[in-house]
């Protein structure tokens, strides 16, 4: 898919410069980036999620224990 957008000046010479010096073709660098900022965008959701569905702490005896380790 060909998508058009408008971006500031100052954007396009940074993406030019690092599409440039990575060695990739712009379209390549843009498209990496979007992926990498909705992969990141979806890592901080499971973050924050299991941030909210925290259990309560145990010991390094009781996980040894849980996880069939303590003797």
């Amino acid at each position: 898919m060909t998508v058009t957008i408008d971006i500031p000046k100052e954007i396009e010479a940074r993406l030019l410069s690092e599409a440039q010096a990575a060695g990739v073709p712009f379209g390549q660098l843009v498209r990496d980036v979007l992926i990498d900022h909705f992969e990141e965008t979806e890592d901080r959701l499971v973050a924050e999620s299991r941030l909210e569905d925290r259990q309560a702490p145990i010991t390094a005896h009781q996980l040894r224990k849980n996880l069939g380790l303590d003797n």
